[in-house]
């Protein structure tokens, strides 16, 4: 991979996470997200801009792990309402 590739992999993982606290703020947001991440506002930031210049393997590998640890997270939290909705609807077929 190169490094373009690098910083795409890292802003896109940095955008996602924003916009998914987008609805309390723009600038809650990245605090948000940079306590996620463990970077500081101004990198969460520079990654929503497109303005980051490098990225080491370190920081993609930790920004993969959080933004996976984010996804199972929500990936359990729909499967337990659909469980509840198909069990209010006596439907437990639907998973």
């Amino acid at each position: 991979m190169s490094g373009s590739v690098y910083q795409e992999e890292f802003c896109g993982a940095i955008r996602a996470e924003v916009e998914a606290r987008r609805g309390r703020g723009l600038k809650g947001a990245f605090a948000e997200a940079a306590r996620f991440f463990g970077l500081t506002e101004r990198r969460v930031r520079a990654a929503w801009h497109g303005e980051i210049r490098s990225v080491s393997a370190q920081e993609l590998l930790a920004v993969r792990a959080h933004r996976v640890a984010a996804l199972r997270g929500r990936h359990e939290e729909i499967a337990r309402e659909i469980a509840g909705l198909a069990l209010e609807l006596g439907c437990e077929d639907i998973a």
